[in-house]
């Protein structure tokens, strides 16, 4: 999840002003294939920036979800071991098998 989130803020950061920067100054004489293939890429760029947020924003959520839901088993389980010592002797034989 860091890098789509780094390469996210690399394209949103970087890419995105420079291009414009391209597309938009005045000062700049560029041919008219080159402001072609510059619309083309700033319109990409443009998705990319869109898209990547929902894709980090939907990655998020499904960690944060997990993380929640992992606590709540912890829960579960330690209040089941407190309860029942057969439950305790379970868990300990199946986390360390090689344990006699």
């Amino acid at each position: 999840m860091p890098e789509l989130a780094g390469f996210w803020l690399l394209t949103l950061l970087l890419q995105t002003p420079l291009v414009l920067i391209l597309l938009f100054n005045e000062a700049t004489i560029i041919t008219p294939l080159e402001r072609a293939v510059t619309i083309v890429m700033a319109v990409f760029i443009l998705f990319e920036d869109v898209a990547g947020y929902f894709a980090t924003r939907a990655l998020v959520h499904s960690q944060v979800n997990k993380f929640h839901l992992q606590q709540f088993t912890n829960i579960e389980l330690i209040d089941n071991v407190e309860d029942d010592d057969s439950v305790d002797s379970e868990l300990r034989y199946s986390r360390h098998p090689h344990v006699a």
